[in-house]
């Protein structure tokens, strides 16, 4: 690759142009590239991770089907995500091994081990077995940890506390410390109840997924180093499910940025929507969601990890994604992450307009920055988040940098990624293991005569 600008990790910005020598899927050499026609500039970005999905659900309430599965592997690659932790799913070594023979064109796809669930996630009529018995787990734990259908070594425990129905701290805390001496990572997901959030952090879980309700106790949490994926996005297409006029609004801003989705997703999951929402149900849903988000600026960004939650309502694979990259950056300038200058641009249209699309589309699109270095702080750290922290966190191989001797897993963008609020997911095309895995097709021009 020649006359290109790599994405440097370390400084937060792209490098001079460079040259780039791939063999083999891993990256031999980056050079100064003097000579390259600067008029003819690309900017490469490592491949994203997200550390939650679930590849099985398809977005609308149901499930993937065989023809549309190919099209939702296509959509992690042409948002720019080279790596997806699957959780939740049924074993997808065969979906893996198409992609490996190149029958499906996907990401790089690791799965967690089997979720422990409460007996209140299960039907009446289909009790939890043994295998998601936590006493059971706790008992014989060379059950629950096997890699005979080669996943990772991250346990998910789905927490929801009711009456009845929840772990004791003391079941939790020694699920937690047998996992971690045998080398497992344990993942909270809270699914927002304030208990979960507290019973977790009381037994010494030190990742929780799921938005930060509110009433939960703040002052212990605040105390701790945990790392946290809020999620938002779930619950922000849960506000809008009412307001259906709106969300169809929102899809297609975000579809401009996604090809896959827009000739795909897009049109179906509009005709899905009712004509007229509960307008009193989407009061609250919309508070609750206000509710939740307000958590977020009051988190160190450096502690946070990025999970779309790809298959929940709405949440499709790369929607969630910038629906979730939306929401962290709204709340970013929201606590002075960017200049003054830039602050009172953002006051033009107020924020909570901007949130629930009740504005003119254009009116966002900030005007491009002519150095390549002053891009807003916000959609750097955003970057950084989005690549090497979570993607050392799924363990994935490049670890979410562009470097000599890693793999080369990267997207590929005409201009600075940073010029549009979410250009970092408009991709010109993505390499994953030194071949071209993903482009878009050419759009057409005019009208046949």
């Amino acid at each position: 690759m020649v006359g290109v600008r790599v994405w440097d990790s370390e400084k937060k910005a792209f490098g001079e142009l460079s040259d780039i020598d791939i063999q083999k899927g891993v990256i031999k050499s980056i050079r100064s590239s003097p000579g390259a026609k600067k008029d003819i500039v690309r900017y490469l970005l490592p491949g994203f991770c997200d550390a939650s999905v679930t590849i099985g659900a398809d977005s609308f309430g149901g499930e993937v089907t065989k023809e549309s599965l190919p099209f939702y592997l296509l959509s992690f690659l042409s948002t720019g995500f080279s790596h997806v932790e699957s959780v939740a799913d049924p074993d997808l070594k065969k979906v893996k091994e198409e992609i490996a023979k190149g029958r499906f064109t996907g990401p790089i796809i690791s799965q967690s081990q089997k979720p422990i669930l409460l007996p209140s996630h299960f039907p009446e009529n289909d009790p939890p077995t043994k295998q998601y018995d936590l006493v059971a787990a706790l008992e014989n734990t060379g059950t629950l940890f096997n890699d005979k259908e080669h996943r990772s070594k991250i346990l998910p425990i789905f927490l929801k506390r009711s009456t009845n129905q929840s772990y004791t701290q003391t079941d939790l805390f020694h699920l937690r410390t047998d996992a971690e001496k045998i080398g497992f990572t344990t993942v909270i997901y809270s699914f927002t109840d304030p208990l979960s959030w507290e019973d977790a952090l009381d037994s010494g879980y030190n990742i929780i997924f799921h938005a930060l309700p509110p009433n939960a106790n703040l002052e212990p949490i605040q105390k701790r180093s945990y790392l946290w994926a809020p999620m938002l996005n779930i619950s922000y297409l849960k506000s809008l499910k009412e307001n259906p006029s709106i969300l169809k609004s929102k899809m297609i801003t975000l579809s401009k940025y996604h090809p896959v989705f827009r000739e795909r997703f897009n049109e179906s999951f509009a005709a899905s929507l009712s004509e007229e929402g509960d307008s009193q149900k989407a009061n609250r849903d919309r508070l609750t969601f206000l509710n939740l988000y307000q958590s977020l600026r009051l988190f160190p960004k450096e502690r946070l990890l990025f999970a779309s939650g790809a298959g929940h309502y709405g949440s499709f694979p790369g929607i969630g994604a910038m629906l979730e990259a939306e929401l962290w950056l709204e709340s970013w300038r929201l606590d002075g992450l960017v200049s003054e200058i830039q602050q009172t641009k953002e006051r033009e249209v107020g924020f909570w307009q901007r949130l629930w699309g009740n504005f003119r589309q254009e009116s966002r699109i900030q005007s491009p920055h002519r150095d390549i270095d002053t891009v807003e702080e916000g959609k750097k750290i955003l970057v950084d988040i989005l690549t090497k922290e979570t993607c050392s966190f799924i363990k994935a191989d490049h670890r979410g940098l562009i470097r000599e001797g890693g793999p080369a897993h990267f997207s590929v963008h005409k201009q600075n990624p940073f010029v549009s609020p979410l250009g970092i997911f408009a991709i010109e095309s993505m390499v994953l293991g030194g071949k071209l895995v993903y482009t878009p097709k050419p759009e057409k021009v005019g009208k046949k005569p």
